[in-house]
């Protein structure tokens, strides 16, 4: 790059940045030069602005001499990188292992320490907004923030901007930081490339492969997304970063596609292709079970028994030593197969399902989305859970409960925490989903808590008394969480939740617990309208939804910002290419073929909507009938009394009762009203 091109302006900038440093510092060039290592002549050049591209290592070695680190941040972001940048490659951002970016063969530089953390946040998380309070915990420890961290986090968000805009290509779509309320977002659009999204793109590719029954296809999409993988995430990050919910998911997603790759190449015969996949993992999750088995027979199979067994032994030392616990069963069968010489294919039918591998037998979680969109209240809940922030718990074990709107996604979002939490609890998770939430369900998930604990079946009591009480005493001192989906009611949980300091419970349900004795409620709130076009883009296609971002917004509105609804109708965009985004919009516009538009598969709007409209009780299944029926679509309590043919405090009381189902949103201040969400309207108006 030459002439009066960005770079151009970058090579005065970066001799005004070392000049004026070296002077701020009082050091005349000759000294600065010989700390530094620099050739005098060199420095001089530099400092002149005469050098056409001054290597990054020698801007490095400035900066440390100087300590100087705010003159290394400016410099990488108006000019350093390491060789020639081609005029027309695009900018690429990689987190799966170390963080770089680079253009061609040139690696940019990316500032100091903390300010590489803070894009290492964004990227892990693109397409999302980081809000400041996340920020300031993965940037200072505890103690240490300073009183300009506010300064602080703007500078480092500056110098992001500037290396970023600095090198993206004209007319190719922009990769930016935007500001988004009280948080940051990074966008990444056109050429530019992130690999972390674009092995979400691949294994969401392999996802379908395989539900359309092709598994060559899915191998070779997850032989490729693998590929993308150059180390552990943010390899040498700090253990903020490195522990972040995002990148545990993004790791585990790894494990998981890995072991569904081996299991196909198992069956295929293909044992070098799974050594040559899952070895570079295995370096790195030495306890994992599911790995090694896998390893086990691909060793085997290939005619190396003996390495099987060394590496068996190997694995079962570690177990030994570190955990205190004897291999599990996939390891043993694993084991027996390799000592009976059965086929390794067999043994790869006898491991447990991917991203399973370390799940406690009988109780486990749910599958995590693969194109989950990130929220505040991940990030809130987690702090709660784990004793940190404003909200910690004191003594007692915390209970967390969500609650929202149906289809607002409170089991993916639980499933998520739970998955990023759980590694302060290792002990073990315990999840289940109720249903009804009678003493015969509930008798029958103690049951399981107990077995998971470690209780034999035989000693079981058949009370729910004593078996409550039984459970207590194993789950007491602990560090397990206890983790209930679709909570019907504060009765069915009590027996659930463990007592004492160490464990921690995650509820999730329709209404809030109110009645539970210590419980931190968390509102799920509706996505807003960024969060529904990335989870369209996520699942549509992004090129295709930011080709039509004004369509992508209307159909959010149409949904409501309802994650459920968004889903389908990002389902229903990726199923019809030909469609516009248009289109979709057009049909959704049409209020009486709404919620027909909203089906996609065994998934629907208006399914979810009746289970809870059904599950009412009788008062307020009439007075959301009789609502619907009224020209209003808000009501104050007055209006809501003549509707309803009662006095306005128990017209008041029904209105507050159907703001606890989230059929009714609250008035947003004084003199406003109640209100039907849109998509609750519909519902109830069809009923």
């Amino acid at each position: 790059m030459t002439g009066g091109s960005p770079a151009a302006l970058a090579e005065r900038d970066v001799a005004t940045l070392v000049r004026a440093a070296r002077t701020r510092n009082g050091v005349s060039q000759r000294h600065l030069a010989e700390k530094s290592g620099i050739g005098l002549r060199t420095l001089r050049e530099i400092e002149r602005g005469r050098v056409r591209a001054p290597r990054s290592g020698s801007l490095r070695r400035i900066a440390e001499a100087l300590d100087e680190p705010a003159l290394l941040a400016q410099v990488g972001a108006t000019a350093g990188a390491e060789g020639e940048v081609p005029e027309d490659a695009p900018l690429v951002l990689k987190i799966l292992g170390r963080l770089s970016a680079t253009r061609g063969a040139a690696e940019l530089l990316t500032g100091t320490p903390k300010q590489r953390t803070l894009l290492g946040l964004l990227a892990l998380q693109a397409h999302q907004v980081v809000e400041r309070d996340e920020i300031i915990e993965v940037l200072w420890e505890d103690g240490e923030l300073p009183d300009t961290f506010g300064q602080l986090i703007h500078t480092y968000i500056s110098r992001i901007r500037l290396m970023l805009e600095a090198h993206t290509l004209p007319g190719t779509g922009r990769t930016a930081v935007l500001r988004r309320g009280g948080g940051y977002e990074l966008r990444i659009e056109g050429d530019s490339r992130l690999d972390v999204l674009e092995f979400g793109r691949l294994t969401h590719e392999a996802a379908r492969a395989r539900a359309g029954d092709d598994p060559v296809h899915e191998q070779a999409l997850l032989a490729e997304a693998l590929q993308l993988w150059r180390g552990p995430l943010l390899e040498g990050a700090p253990p903020r970063l490195a522990r972040h919910a995002a990148a545990v998911e993004h790791a585990r997603l790894r494990v998981a596609s890995a072991l569904r790759l081996a299991d196909l190449a198992l069956a295929r015969g293909q044992y070098e292709e799974v050594l040559a996949q899952l070895g570079p993992i295995a370096r790195h999750e030495v306890l994992h079970e599911g790995l090694h088995a896998r390893l086990l027979a691909a060793l085997a199979g290939s005619g190396r028994r003996a390495e099987a067994l060394e590496l068996f032994a190997a694995v079962d030392r570690r177990l030994r030593v570190e955990s205190g616990i004897e291999p599990g069963a996939q390891l043993r069968e694993a084991q027996m197969a390799v000592l009976g010489e059965d086929t390794p294919a067999a043994t790869a039918r006898t491991a447990q399902p991917a991203g399973r591998a370390d799940a406690p037998s009988s109780v486990h979680l749910p599958q995590s989305v693969g194109d989950f969109v990130g929220r505040a209240e991940h990030f809130q809940v987690r702090q709660y859970l784990t004793g940190q922030g404003p909200l910690a718990a004191f003594g007692a074990a915390p209970v967390a409960v969500l609650h929202g709107p149906v289809g607002v996604g409170k089991s993916a979002l639980t499933v998520q925490i739970a998955a990023a939490v759980s590694r302060h609890f290792p002990d073990g998770v315990l999840h289940a989903r109720l249903r009804t939430g009678t003493p015969d369900e509930v008798r029958t998930v103690l049951r399981d808590f107990a077995r998971a604990l470690g209780v034999p079946t035989a000693g079981l009591p058949a009370g729910l008394t004593e078996l409550a009480a039984l459970y207590q005493e194993s789950v007491a001192g602990r560090r397990v969480l206890v983790v209930v989906d679709e909570a019907p009611g504060e009765r069915a949980v009590r027996p659930l939740l463990p007592s004492g300091p160490g464990g921690a419970a995650l509820l999730a349900g329709r209404t809030p617990l109110s009645g539970l004795e210590g419980a931190q409620h968390f509102r799920v709130e509706r996505f807003t309208a960024d969060q529904s076009v990335s989870l369209l883009a996520r699942i549509a296609g992004e090129r295709r939804v930011l080709a039509e971002r004004t369509a992508a917004e209307t159909v959010a509105e149409l949904c409501d910002g309802i994650p459920l609804a968004v889903r389908i109708a990002g389902m229903r965009l990726a199923a019809r290419p030909h469609w516009t985004l248009a289109r979709l919009a057009d049909r959704l516009a049409d209020e009486e073929r709404r919620l027909s538009e909203l089906v996609a598969g065994d998934l629907s709007v208006r399914e979810r909507l009746t289970s809870a409209y059904e599950g009412l009780d009788p008062v307020l299944h009439d007075a959301v009938r009789a609502l619907a029926r009224s020209a209003d679509r808000a009501f104050t309590p007055a209006g809501a009394a003549a509707v309803l043919r009662c006095g306005g405090r128990q017209a008041e009381d029904l209105l507050e009762r159907l703001v606890d189902h989230h059929l009714l949103d609250p008035p947003a201040g004084a003199g406003e009203e109640y209100a039907f969400p849109p998509l609750v309207r519909l519902h109830a108006w069809e009923q």
